[in-house]
């Protein structure tokens, strides 16, 4: 079961925690983001009273088990960051998570992308909103595209065509779906 929490999104493990009350799925999220609550807290551990490391990292799990029952998260590692904001700066209150522009945004997409799967006119509409986002790319990046999503390539197939290694493959990739992504989200609002 463990195996199978480690290869589900942040959103899902989010999702199975609060509505099941999966422990295990807390737990891999956690564990998710133990290197990033190391890294923020380390400048704050030792600086005075209440602030060693076996007092700080059980308050701070304590709390974000708690808000993660009681707030909707929409990025896990600004939630995190502002936890343990929070906890440093010492309020008790347990405030609700406020999500970035960036990603309200990001989750207005996701609800439209969502949508389409039910309506034909949304489909529509958001079929054109990408071939339009689409044409704004780079060639190359559009070429990536569509290879991997509409022809279904291989990193490994995409690589050997453009005689790229396969790791620079990922990374343009990665980079094109974040430009089609920022691009659709910019329709979005004009």
């Amino acid at each position: 079961m463990l195996q199978q929490l480690t290869n589900l999104s942040d959103k899902e493990l989010i999702s199975r925690a609060r509505k099941l009350k999966d422990q295990e799925a807390e737990g891999v999220l956690m564990e998710r983001y133990s290197h990033l609550m190391v890294a923020v807290c380390l400048p704050y551990l030792n600086n005075g009273p209440g602030t060693s490391p076996e007092e700080v990292y059980p308050r701070l799990l304590q709390r974000l088990s708690a808000s993660l029952k009681t707030q909707t998260i929409p990025k896990a590692n600004e939630w995190i960051h502002y936890t343990i904001r929070a906890q440093q700066a010492q309020t008790e209150k347990n405030n609700p998570f406020f999500p970035s522009t960036e990603s309200r945004e990001q989750q207005q997409m996701e609800n439209k992308v969502e949508k389409a799967a039910t309506n034909l006119k949304e489909q529509q509409l958001l079929a054109a909103a990408m071939e339009e986002a689409l044409g704004k790319l780079p060639a190359e990046e559009m070429y990536f595209l569509k290879e991997f999503y509409m022809n279904n390539k291989t990193f490994t197939e995409l690589a050997a065509t453009k005689k790229y290694t396969v790791e620079k493959t990922r990374q343009i990739l990665q980079q094109a779906k974040q430009k089609m992504a920022s691009l659709l989200m910019n329709e979005t609002y004009e």
